[in-house]
């Protein structure tokens, strides 16, 4: 089985021309068991134990080396690491709050960007308001079948005086919902592809954008 992932930096990249393009987007999140796609980034941990070898730069790092036609490297089936989650996994599912009761669900990710840090998008309550909760104010844990789930260390009262999230305008790509589906092209081989899935770690940083090989490949099993 092959994956294609790309490094955070790649991502941004791939943010700014979606941007830019003004595309539409349609969600659409990729079946973490069968998808079938190419990894073009190693695994952080290769870096971290110095066992990386000469095929497992990633994709920023080859295409500064000018070794494009390299960038796509065939790698085994990814699997997350313990601290680690898919976004399209998490969004939907119950918040816990401090107390352990159910005060609403995760309605979105927003990623970081500049100054600003990840939050989970929370609706409080039955089609309630959306507030933003920062993930030092929630804990990501999974449960007996790995789903993850949030909670909080807030009370329900805490979250209704929190301060109401709004999003004006077009879409700025900063929520995980809004990169989910988005076409975007790649730089370093002109690879239409389109983002299906991120890969966060449990504090909110952004590790990998999970794209199929094309726009038909995002709507078959080949992906």
């Amino acid at each position: 089985m092959k994956r294609l992932f790309l490094t955070t930096s790649a991502a941004a990249l791939m943010l700014g021309a979606a941007a830019c393009s003004g595309a539409e987007t349609h969600t659409k999140t990729a079946d973490n068991d069968s998808a079938v796609m190419t990894e073009t980034a190693a695994y952080d941990a290769e870096y971290a134990s110095g066992d990386a070898t000469e095929d497992d730069f990633d994709v920023d790092t080859r295409v500064a080396m000018g070794d494009a036609d390299q960038a796509e490297i065939e790698r085994d089936d990814y699997v997350l690491a313990s601290d680690e989650f898919l976004t399209s996994e998490l969004i939907g599912e119950d918040v816990t709050d401090a107390n352990g009761e159910e005060v609403g669900e995760v309605e979105d990710v927003l990623l970081a960007s500049g100054n600003m840090q990840p939050m989970l998008v929370i609706r409080d309550g039955f089609a309630g308001d959306l507030h933003t909760v920062s993930f030092d104010q929630a804990e990501i844990w999974f449960d007996e079948e790995g789903e993850p789930e949030a909670r909080m260390d807030l009370t329900e009262d805490m979250l209704d005086d929190l301060q109401e999230f709004e999003q004006e305008g077009l879409n700025d790509y900063r929520l995980a919902s809004e990169l989910t589906g988005t076409n975007v092209r790649l730089g370093f081989n002109d690879k239409d592809v389109r983002v299906t899935d991120m890969i966060m770690k449990t504090d909110g940083t952004a590790k990998y954008a999970v794209v199929s090989n094309g726009i038909v490949d995002a709507v078959t099993d080949e992906r």
